[in-house]
Order: structure tokens, then C-alpha cells, then sequence
């Protein structure tokens, strides 16, 4: 591959690494609770990560460290939502009540079984 398109495609890759980083910290401030800030802290950042390593990985060429930076790529793809995951469940099972644009929302329902709402 030549230098040129190589370099043209880590600069793409690069910059598209730092607007989902931007994208997501955005998301993180203007996200009302735990639960809706889940969503731009993991995917947001996981896709920037994964654009700026393989840019990365484009410019190191075929290396040992490309090796682990495939690592460090699958790595991010199965933590990421997995953690995720277990922090919303956690919350939920702590009883951190979701943001209604009314108020709160009446969580768990009165009465009724945490799961079901019966």
C-alpha cells in the first residue's frame, strides 16, 4: 500500500475515532440519567477506540504489534457491552430509578412484583 493512501486512510480513521469520542462525551453531558449515559459510554467509545487503533495498526504495518493491537480491538468489542450491562443491572438492582421527562418514574410499581409489574 502506498504512503499516501495509507496515510489518507489513518487520517480518516483517526478523525472518525475522535468524533465518536466527542459524540459520546457529548451524550455523557447532556444525558438526563445512568441509564441513557450507558448507551454513548459504551458504544460511542468503543467505536472510537476501534477507529483510532486501526489507524494505528494501519500505520504500523504487518508487525508483531499489529498482533496486539488486534488484540487490544477484540478485547474492547467484548468488554464494552458486557459492562455496560452488569453497571445498568447493578443500578437496576440497587433501585436507581430511571429519568421520566414527567418526573420519576414510579419504580417498582406498588404493589406488584419488581419484574412483572403484576
Amino acid at each position: 500500500m502506498s504512503n499516501v493512501v495509507k496515510d489518507t486512510l489513518t487520517v480518516i480513521f483517526g478523525l472518525t475515532g475522535v468524533l465518536f469520542f466527542i459524540g459520546g462525551t457529548v451524550g455523557l453531558l447532556r444525558c438526563p440519567d445512568l441509564y441513557s449515559r450507558l448507551h454513548p459510554a459504551t458504544k460511542c467509545d468503543t467505536v472510537g477506540s476501534i477507529s483510532i487503533t486501526v489507524a494505528l495498526a494501519l500505520q504500523i504495518g504487518l508487525d508483531m504489534a499489529l498482533f496486539k493491537i488486534l488484540v487490544v480491538i477484540f478485547l474492547l468489542l467484548m468488554t464494552s457491552a458486557p459492562s455496560g450491562h452488569a453497571i445498568g443491572r447493578s443500578a437496576f438492582m440497587n433501585g436507581v430509578m430511571p429519568w421520566h421527562k414527567k418526573g420519576v418514574v414510579p419504580w417498582p410499581l406498588e404493589g406488584g412484583d419488581r419484574w412483572t409489574g403484576h
